[in-house]
């Protein structure tokens, strides 16, 4: 017996988000665990540069580690992962630059918009909105960009629970980014946040569904084309600012030479009654 047409095409096609098994998903925690503990490293001397072409440099830093390494790497390795029983999966290679774009700039404008430790809630939570629309942006421009061989539906309910996520994981690591200071305080931080930016990802991908008939015609790149290089600038910029914070001066030793000068400067009171015996 003949399959009608229209139910060929509604035909949903089996997928696998898993199918290299734990790896990426793995892989993909370690680049949000160390992209999250550099962008807080990075935060930690932008609140303590003394000029504002210092803090500026600092918090683009820790926009590119977070958001550039710490959410987009995590989302493309993971999503090498994803394939499609019978069809061909690739990539559209300006979508997928374009998604990166919007994960960095997404954590830079939701940093400059929260203001830090003494902006206040209200500038927190809009900052938080802001970066987790952008986070959701970067997530669903970077699904646009792939061929997955047939048609690409969203459950409505998992997409709004993506976006919840992506927002209250964004809030809460704008505000780790304006008050964690301390290194083993930053490693909890981070694990904190690489687990939401992967509970982000796969919720958004369990909202994923593929209708028939597949198609082996896609046009893109493939997706382990992509991997190599793509993993080569990833740790070339990890390296990089790696070392760039290790070039920096430590700021717990700046910080306990200024409270030891604080307690050799003699008091008011001092002072005052050095004064008045002159």
């Amino acid at each position: 017996m003949a399959v009608p047409t229209h139910d060929l095409l509604a035909q949903a096609l089996e997928h696998h988000h898993f199918t290299y098994g734990w790896l990426n998903p793995v892989m993909g925690l370690a680049f949000a665990a160390a992209g999250s503990f550099l962008g807080l490293s990075a935060s930690r001397y932008a609140r303590a540069a003394a000029s504002a072409g210092g803090r500026l440099r600092w918090t683009l830093l820790a926009a590119l580690a977070i958001g550039g390494v710490g959410i987009w790497m995590m989302h493309f390795i993971a999503m090498v992962g994803f394939t499609v029983t019978g069809a061909d999966i690739a990539y559209d290679p300006g979508l997928t630059a374009a998604s990166f774009g919007l994960a960095v700039a997404a954590v830079g404008v939701g940093l400059f918009v929260s203001g830090g430790k003494r902006a206040g809630w209200p500038r927190l939570i809009l900052g938080g909105l802001v970066c987790g629309a952008g986070v959701v942006g970067m997530h669903y421009t970077g699904m646009a960009a792939v061929a997955a061989g047939g048609r690409v539906v969203y459950d409505p309910v998992l997409v709004g629970a993506s976006a919840a996520v992506a927002v209250v994981a964004s809030t809460v690591a704008l505000r780790f980014t304006a008050v964690v200071d301390r290194r083993g305080t930053m490693a909890l931080a981070s694990a904190v946040m690489s687990v939401a930016v992967v509970g982000m990802h796969y919720t958004g991908m369990a909202a994923v569904e593929v209708q028939g008939p597949p198609r082996e015609d896609v046009s893109g790149i493939s997706p382990l084309v992509l991997l190599l290089p793509i993993l080569i600038l990833a740790m070339i910029a990890i390296v990089g600012m790696v070392f760039g914070v290790l070039a920096s001066p430590a700021l717990d030793a700046i910080s306990q030479d200024d409270n030891a000068d604080r307690n050799d400067r003699p008091s008011a009171t001092v002072r005052l009654a050095d004064a008045a015996g002159q």
